[in-house]
């Protein structure tokens, strides 16, 4: 009951507190109730910050709105000329690489034909050195293993074998040869190193 008594007399004091500073000026609604308007130049002026502000908050909402749709199609030209670099890439090594197939397709039918298979090797040896020069060309080279020490970054043990000729962690032997590419490893050389 206390309670309801409080309640009743904040309500009243609220209603009391804000009549206080409405006084001047009435407007009407639009159902046709009159409402005091307050004149004073404090809330004229905050009225006026609160316009700028929104202005400013609507300017600033819409500059980031066109900023994030910027970076989505920034985002979206990167991936497509990506896309593009690569097939275009693929594009250039097949082209350096058709005379050497070529070269490779008409040992095979000189051998065919001819029979020559003496002929048939010194193409396969042009072929290789073509292959070569492409490799060359972009950067491909090469590990040089059998005679090295054994280096983990550039080989890959396949076994130990004794050797009398060579100490102890070098390699004796090459089963596949390993390849670089400007520096980086395509394929590690798998080798037999001595024990």
């Amino acid at each position: 009951m206390t309670r309801k008594k409080d309640t009743a007399i904040f309500d009243e004091k609220l209603k009391t507190n804000d009549e206080a500073p409405l006084k001047g000026k009435t407007k009407s609604n639009s159902n046709g109730s009159k409402k005091k308007v307050a004149s004073s130049p404090k809330i004229k002026e905050l009225e006026k910050k609160l316009v700028e502000l929104e202005k400013e908050r609507d300017e600033l909402k819409d500059s980031v709105l066109r900023k994030a749709a910027e970076f989505d199609n920034f985002k979206r030209r990167m991936e497509n000329e990506q896309i593009q670099l690569y097939a275009n890439a693929n594009a250039d090594l097949i082209t350096e690489m058709l005379p050497v197939f070529d070269d490779l397709q008409r040992s095979i039918h000189a051998a065919r034909e001819k029979e020559d298979f003496g002929g048939l090797l010194n193409g396969v040896e042009l072929i290789t050195k073509n292959f070569l020069k492409v490799f060359e060309k972009r950067g491909v080279a090469a590990i040089k293993s059998i005679g090295e020490e054994f280096n983990p970054e550039h080989h890959e043990a396949l076994m130990q074998v004794e050797s009398d000729k060579h100490s102890s962690g070098v390699v004796v032997d090459e089963h596949l040869k390993g390849y670089t590419m400007n520096g980086k490893v395509l394929r590690h050389s798998q080798v037999l190193v001595s024990k």
